[in-house]
């Protein structure tokens, strides 16, 4: 060994071997070599990793639990597409539907409050603000079961990078940037106001929207 390096060793004890053969010593010390130092360096690493990523999702978990909420199971896309689709380290995911953990939908067009109040087939800024955070848990639990499929989970998103809603709305209707404040609060109190909460967003109004949904949401994520 030179001077000033450092390295690991193994100590094996043999005192059976060194009893029988009269050896003064009953240890035997084996350098380890710079590879095998480097495979246990690795394995210390992922190790780490991991408990630090399960540690991660049990926040998110936890965060869910304290909101009252939870992920439905992932959908299926609608038509000929793809929910997600990955190029690198970004994730596109389709427009989402606001669909509840029993599968029904939340339909009709948001309207002014008087509107709305005056007739059940208009939504309020508040029923559109529930039906964002619909298509955001929808959002999410498409983000974790192709996560999940990868061998990681929601703990691995590094950044949600934007948001794109679409609100089915009446002709006077002009607070959609309310109601897409429900996907926005979600996304950001699930996985962290610096993960999901610090997001760029638009939000447009339309005369209709497939399936007679109420509102649409699309997602651009980054992951580690």
């Amino acid at each position: 060994m030179t001077p000033g390096s450092t390295s690991i060793f193994v100590i094996t004890v043999g005192f059976a071997s060194s009893l029988l053969l009269g050896s003064s010593s009953a240890f035997h010390i084996n350098p380890i070599s710079p590879s095998r130092q480097r495979r246990c360096s690795a394995y210390a690493s992922t190790s780490s990793s991991a408990e630090n990523q399960s540690q991660d999702m049990d926040d998110i978990n936890a965060r869910l639990t304290k909101l009252g909420l939870e992920l439905p199971p992932a959908g299926a896309p609608k038509a000929n597409y793809q929910l997600l689709h990955r190029d690198g380290d970004l994730l596109y995911l389709s427009g989402h539907l606001p669909m509840k953990a029993d599968g029904t939908l939340v339909v009709g067009a948001c309207a002014p409050k008087e509107i709305a109040d005056a007739s059940d087939s208009f939504l309020t800024t508040e029923q559109g603000y529930e039906a964002a955070q619909h298509c955001a848990l929808n959002l999410l639990s498409t983000l974790q079961s192709y996560l999940v499929s990868q061998g990681s989970d929601l703990s691995n998103v590094s950044k949600v990078i934007k948001l794109f809603g679409i609100v089915r709305s009446h002709s006077d209707f002009t607070e959609q940037h309310l109601v897409m404040n429900g996907a926005s609060d979600v996304i950001g109190e699930v996985l962290g106001k610096e993960v999901g909460g610090s997001h760029a967003r638009s939000a447009i109004g339309t005369n209709t929207l497939p399936l007679g949904i109420a509102v649409e949401v699309e997602m651009i994520a980054k992951i580690k």
